[in-house]
């Protein structure tokens, strides 16, 4: 796993997504692709709690996601899953299915290179480690 180079572009897209002070800017639909798109994302909830599961996803070039899950923060396998995403209105947008949450979402890097989500709120309810390539053969 290469997290330096992609941590190094993540670093890249904060710092274009930070030049308004007090206002709240968030990465573009194509900003959040190139950072995934080709790559791994890890999910991490705040707080485990129904319907909250450990999971992980790869991003494909064709527009595809895989996925696998299990209970949150239990040993156990996983179940797998699929679904797609797209950039919709300036908006990296995601459909999964089957209960999952789907939708177009706002989307931050931080410095060290995790990715966070916000809700329709602007409450940010999911956070991600990001993972070169598919080390998880998803």
């Amino acid at each position: 796993m290469k997290l330096k180079s992609i941590a190094t572009a993540a670093i890249t897209i904060a710092s274009l997504c930070a030049s308004t002070a007090f206002a709240d800017v968030f990465m573009t639909g194509k900003d959040v692709a190139a950072l995934i798109v080709g790559n791994t994302i890890e999910g991490q909830y705040r707080e485990c709690g129904v319907g909250r599961k450990d999971f992980a996803e790869f991003y494909a070039t064709d527009g595809k996601i895989r996925g696998h899950e299990r209970e949150c923060r239990m040993a156990g396998s996983w179940t797998t899953y699929g679904g797609s995403w797209e950039i919709k209105d300036s908006k990296f947008c995601i459909q999964l299915g089957s209960g999952r949450p789907s939708g177009c979402f706002d989307y931050k890097v931080d410095k060290d290179g995790t990715l966070r989500r916000f809700d329709e709120k602007g409450v940010t309810d999911l956070t991600f480690k990001i993972y070169d390539g598919n080390p998880n053969h998803l």
